[in-house]
């Protein structure tokens, strides 16, 4: 959904999210983002990104991010807005992503499609998250996972960002160094704001 002006009403968006749950996936490579954690290479016409935030070290800050995940806390920042009817992670549960600039407002459905709650690398890695797709009305095109893990070696516990991506509209393909643009801005914010829920 595309708004000049006025931001749209929370009853707006509620109607919007109702209508989505309803929508399939826009792509066909729905799950991908589990096998890109640390190698491999975006489905072609995609574009890879990878980032990863440190939080602090040991089981403690593990499992307080693991929480903060659960709980969206990398949404907890001005740039955007989570909107949803049910905040649970949970597949199948479609939230939506309402971001604002200029006068311009967009709100981005997309679907949980798996939770991460295991080891990676031969047990090196602990690890929490979820991952979302979009469905059509999404400004974008693609998949993006939320997951911190431990690091059994370092001691390290990162909070990453894996997502492959394109624009899914002829408004993102016009402003596609713009989106390429907010895209960085929201992980960097994104890592910040589970720093702080994980070390509080």
């Amino acid at each position: 959904m595309i708004r000049f002006g006025k931001k749209p009403s929370d009853e707006t968006i509620e109607a919007y999210i109702r209508h989505c749950r309803a929508l399939d996936f826009n792509y066909p490579y729905v799950g991908q983002t589990r096998d890109l954690i640390e190698s491999g290479d975006a489905p072609k016409g995609f574009r890879l990104d990878r980032s990863a935030h440190l939080l602090g070290y040991g089981e403690q800050i593990f499992q307080a991010a693991a929480a903060a995940v659960a709980h969206w806390e990398m949404f907890n920042h001005p740039m955007a807005d989570l909107c949803y009817l049910d905040p649970t992670i949970e597949s199948g549960n479609t939230v939506a992503v309402l971001f604002g600039s200029l006068g311009l407002w967009t709100v981005n459905p997309a679907r949980i499609i798996y939770a991460l709650d295991n080891e990676r690398n031969q047990g090196r890695f602990l690890q929490a998250g979820f991952a979302y797709g979009t469905t059509e009305g999404h400004i974008a095109i693609g998949e993006e996972l939320f997951h911190v893990d431990w690091d059994q070696e370092t001691d390290e516990v990162h909070f990453r960002i894996t997502v492959f991506s394109r624009p899914g509209s002829l408004l993102a393909w016009i402003g596609k160094p713009y989106m390429l643009y907010q895209q960085g801005r929201f992980r960097r914010l994104a890592g910040r704001a589970m720093e702080k829920a994980a070390n509080t």
